[in-house]
């Protein structure tokens, strides 16, 4: 098979094996079979048993993760508001059981409809395919971030430094002197930011201090270069270049646009 299956139960058990795995697809739960690897069924379901599933190709980059690496890959989306993106990635397991399959369900019955309808182009089923990925995706990295939850929760003195980072990220502090007030070495200071958040201590200070820069533009009538002294930079024209790095585009054209945004909605 050189494409990817995916394969949604609905009525029963269906028995599947891909290489030398064995699953069991029961109602809601969803399985990914993988381009060049080989599936089968190996025993007969009882009963009536059914499921849906469709075929896909996908043009960009695909890798497959371990655990580790995709709990690495989310869990910033647990720790700042500033970090709520993927990077456009869409991220699904081989296989499990969504909390909630309702959505992804009518999703595919809108695409099966789509896909057996006249239409003139195939962008409709592909958007309708892409629309589904997401709502699978969504729904396992919500599963993930709720686990993951546990385990961070249990860093009490580094939750701590970072309510602290929050409230005081106006202010100009280097990375040793935050170690210092948290009794922290610098070097392990730098692994706890890479396990819990996905990045390092000065990136996602880094960030924190943009998305205050966005709350400022926004809401008050200051200069760029107030608001860059406001944040801790004494050089205003490293926040600009800082803030296109993280926004891709500069303050001034952030707060243009804000402000349309903010007229087209009255």
């Amino acid at each position: 098979m050189d494409s990817f299956e995916i394969i949604i139960g609905v009525n029963g058990t269906a028995f599947i094996m891909q290489d030398d795995i064995k699953y069991e697809v029961v109602p809601g739960s969803v399985l990914l079979l993988l381009p060049g690897h080989t599936h089968m069924g190996y025993q007969c379901s009882t009963g009536y048993t059914s499921f849906y599933w469709l075929h896909f190709y996908c043009h960009g980059q695909t890798s497959i993760l371990n655990r580790k690496d995709v709990l690495n890959e989310i869990s910033p989306l647990n720790s700042s508001p500033y970090f709520n993106k993927l990077n456009d990635s869409i991220i699904l397991p081989t296989f499990w059981k969504p909390e909630s399959i309702e959505k992804s369900v009518i999703l595919f019955k809108q695409l099966l409809h789509i896909a057996n309808s006249d239409y003139y182009t195939s962008f409709a089923a592909d958007y309708s395919l892409t629309s589904l990925l997401l709502e699978l995706s969504y729904q396992f990295i919500h599963a993930s971030l709720k686990q993951s939850e546990l385990s961070f929760t249990g860093s009490g003195n580094f939750n701590a430094l970072l309510e602290w980072i929050r409230l005081n990220i106006s202010k100009e502090f280097t990375i040793d002197e935050l170690a210092d007030r948290f009794n922290y070495n610098k070097d392990y200071l730098a692994r706890l930011f890479k396990k819990h958040v996905g990045v390092s201590p000065k990136k996602y200070i880094n960030g924190m201090k943009i998305l205050k820069a966005k709350q400022y533009l926004g809401r008050f009538d200051l200069s760029i270069k107030e608001i860059a002294y406001m944040l801790g930079f004494k050089d205003e024209k490293y926040f600009m270049k800082l803030f296109k790095e993280y926004e891709n585009l500069t303050p001034s054209t952030y707060r243009n646009s804000y402000y349309k945004t903010s007229y087209n909605n009255e």
